[in-house]
């Protein structure tokens, strides 16, 4: 995945997505951008954002995302999502 790396955890069954940069929008606007896709925010702090839907997402004020998904592939989908759309200035 191009601007970002991609880390395996929890024995294969979440992934961190690593932006190679801090995004440069407000945080407020990334949670917006990913509740329009489908994901329904839980929990708001300082600290991260958790969201609910097709899959549990927990974002970090850093840009960083730890997705539970079933397999890398989908993880490089919701990836692509995060990099291209919801980080996209």
């Amino acid at each position: 995945m191009d601007g970002a790396i991609i880390e395996v955890c929890s024995g294969d069954t979440a992934f961190t997505i690593v932006p190679e940069n801090s995004p440069n929008i407000p945080i407020d606007t990334i949670v917006e951008r990913i509740e329009k896709s489908g994901f329904s925010c839980s929990l708001r702090s300082k600290f991260c954002h958790t969201f609910d839907g097709e899959f549990e997402m927990t974002l970090y004020p850093s840009g960083r995302l730890l997705v539970r998904a079933p397999n890398i592939e989908v993880a490089n989908e919701i990836a692509a999502l995060h990099i291209g759309e919801w980080l996209a200035s």
